[in-house]
């Protein structure tokens, strides 16, 4: 159970704006007769240097995550069902950066953080599990399970916007992560490198056009087989997850307000790269359709 507020004061004057707050939880923990009081920072600021061609801003903030299988399950379907599920206490999240516009049509945002967080869950394979007569299904080097690390993360992240017009807009945001962990070898299955393109085009009031690039650099999981009866189980192998690019294309027609058809090629380049380890992703797939909105307020 967690109950808290955050009760915070804004100072605005002309071109700096101040946000002082401070997040205040408690949390129990019925199940062990545990209980919490939790203290976060909720500090940002921004100062628009040159209007809005130019602003900074910054602050530290904090705040406890309430996880739950559902959480997991969303973020990865292949999880066990023997998942121990606990909070995140984010202790402060540092972060520093420059927004504001290179032109009137070209934005940008190039932010710095520091990240530490207690706690945190990492997605890692689950050994197989040969040495019950029945295993779960799960148990068959098929499953993910959560282990939980303090982790300190240094992210650098960039993004630039291009509105052509109101019909064409386009975007591209990286970003470089560097992770420590305390007990854990690695931050399991998190990459280093991330990148996204988009793109929309509205060609005219019925056609449209978008698309989508994404770039997810490598990561790595572990790979083991609990003992068997008859054979000693190797050690744990560190594994490398490639990293991969996943381009999609959408686009349609409309008719009028309400109806209209849509067709998306995903994956174009039909690479079978590996999400999660074991379990390569659907190659070129095309999916269309219609849709039809209805107004019952008519």
């Amino acid at each position: 159970l967690k109950v808290g507020g955050i009760p915070s004061l804004v100072i605005a004057r002309e071109d700096l704006t101040i946000k002082l707050g401070v997040a205040l939880y408690y949390l129990l923990d019925s199940e062990n007769s545990e209980s919490d009081l939790f203290i976060y920072p909720q500090v940002t600021a921004s100062y628009r240097v040159a209007d809005e061609y130019f602003i900074l801003y910054g602050g530290v903030e904090g705040d406890l995550y309430q996880n739950s299988y559902y959480r997991f399950s969303k973020a990865n379907p292949f999880v066990s069902p023997t998942l121990s599920v606990r909070p995140t206490d984010q202790q402060y999240n540092a972060f520093l950066g420059a927004k504001g516009k290179f032109l009137p049509t070209l934005s940008y945002n190039l932010r710095g953080s520091y990240k530490v967080e207690n706690d945190k869950p990492l997605f890692r394979l689950n050994p197989a599990d040969f040495i019950s007569g029945a295993p779960e299904n799960y148990a068959n080097g098929n499953s993910f399970g959560v282990v939980y690390d303090d982790v300190r993360t240094l992210t650098i992240f960039g993004a630039l916007n291009l509105e052509v017009n109101r019909d064409l807009r386009l975007g591209l945001n990286a970003s470089y992560f560097n992770y420590s962990t305390d007990l854990e070898e690695e931050a399991w299955n998190l990459p280093e490198l991330t990148a996204t393109f988009t793109g929309d085009y509205e060609i005219d009031e019925h056609w449209f056009l978008g698309a989508d690039i994404f770039f997810v650099g490598e990561r790595k999981d572990v790979q083991g087989i609990v003992a068997t009866t008859t054979t000693p189980t190797d050690p744990p192998a560190t594994v490398t997850l490639d990293s991969y690019i996943d381009v999609n294309i959408n686009g349609g027609y409309r008719f009028n307000d309400r109806l209209s058809v849509f067709l998306r090629l995903n994956n174009m380049a039909n690479q079978d790269y590996e999400r999660w380890l074991n379990f390569p992703v659907q190659g070129f797939q095309i999916l269309g359709g219609l849709t039809y909105q209805f107004n019952f307020g008519e």
